[in-house]
């Protein structure tokens, strides 16, 4: 229980689901605010850069709720109240909310004159924001616009309709992919895939009754080349260079409501192709469903797109944080080759390489993306 609460009352704040969090978002509320919940009943949904996790009431009691869906908060800040009656729950949300009105004020008297002017333009709590030393400055103000897309502000332009807010889900997506362009030197090569060799081995698993998709297939190569180039495991953190003990590989899957999520296979170079299909398969279901957990994402080294839509010869895919490369592949098709029987058509994809030159350059993304194409068409022992 919360020190200086009464037996009855339960306050849930935002808890560390990762050491490096400072924040999380919370998507959604599982109930209403004012709802009766009961001891152990999920009520929120929320969501950090690696995890998504549902949080339950401690108690039994009314629910009122002290932050709003989509709202990005401070790791131990309140997202809401339980107590045995609406009269206590709403006088701890009162006592809540003047504590963080109080630090707000505390923040804004010792913050320097630019900060106060900047979070002023662009619609910042002071009190949101994080002190990088004794005082809050204008650079602090700067970081947490970045980190949390705060403050945009509504346009005047006529020429503008108004359609809503952007999702959590969305504006969690496009904060980290930010945040992932801002810590390395990223380019792209571009490869063109021979897939004889895959489509060989889907028609084999399905000889036998079993499905084999070419993400999964593209898995398994992954899991059989990327050990042999370890700056692909590796990530720049704050001027060092850390290296990925296991290889977790991502892929993107798409619900219908058109959000990305990038679920993981872990330790795909220890596993077989149907192994990796079968886990592909549940972890989409899971992402269709919106019932990832945080034992399916966060943590990968490497990620994989791909987009099979006819008529999509390539595109770069973005990466991550902690990524120093994804892999963007696009749809099958068919090139005429000349060999002493004639002209014969093989199937091929381009894939690029969006990678940190920081950790490697153009030469071993080239020699990776030959390995992979050998991989890929020798099959597996």
């Amino acid at each position: 229980m919360e020190q200086n609460l009464p037996e009855d009352a339960w306050l849930l704040r935002a808890p560390r689901l990762n050491a490096n969090d400072d924040s999380v978002t919370l998507t959604r509320w599982l109930a209403a605010d004012g709802a009766s919940v009961a001891a152990g009943q999920p009520i929120a949904e929320i969501e950090t850069e690696k995890a998504t996790a549902e949080l339950a009431a401690a108690i039994g009691g009314t629910l009122l709720h002290a932050a709003a869906a989509g709202a990005t908060v401070p790791i131990g800040a309140p997202l809401g109240v339980v107590a045995a009656t609406r009269a206590a729950a709403e006088e701890m949300r009162q006592m809540h909310a003047r504590a963080h009105a109080a630090a707000g004020e505390r923040a804004r008297s010792s913050a320097t004159a630019k900060a106060q002017a900047l979070a002023a333009a662009r619609g910042v709590d002071l009190g949101d924001v994080r002190a990088s030393g004794a005082t809050i400055k204008e650079q602090d103000v700067a970081r947490h616009l970045a980190e949390h897309g705060a403050g945009a502000g509504l346009t005047d332009d006529a020429r503008l309709v108004l359609v809503g807010d952007a999702s959590a889900h969305r504006l969690r997506v496009a904060r980290d992919l930010r945040r992932a362009a801002q810590a390395g030197v990223f380019t792209t090569l571009a490869y063109r895939l021979d897939l004889r060799g895959p489509e060989r081995m889907i028609a084999a698993e399905l000889a036998h009754g079993r499905t084999l998709s070419l993400p999964a297939v593209l898995l398994w190569g992954l899991g059989r080349t990327l050990p042999a180039f370890p700056a692909l495991l590796s990530v720049v953190e704050r001027g060092r260079i850390f290296r990925y003990r296991d290889v977790d590989v991502a892929f993107a899957a798409r619900s219908p409501a058109g959000e990305l999520h990038a679920p993981v296979v872990r330790c795909v170079d220890r596993r077989q192709p149907d192994e990796i299909a079968r886990e592909c398969a549940r972890l989409t279901k899971a992402a269709m469903r919106g019932k990832l957990d945080a034992r399916d994402v966060g943590g990968a080294c490497f990620t994989v797109s791909v987009i099979a839509t006819p008529g999509v010869e390539s595109f770069v895919a973005l990466p991550p944080p902690l990524h120093g490369a994804i892999l963007a592949l696009g749809a099958t098709r068919q090139e005429i080759a000349l060999t002493a029987a004639g002209p014969v058509a093989r199937p091929v994809a381009t894939a690029t390489v969006t990678y940190d030159h920081t950790l490697c350059d153009g030469v071993t993304i080239a020699e990776f993306c030959a390995a992979l194409d050998r991989t890929l068409n020798t099959g597996p022992a």
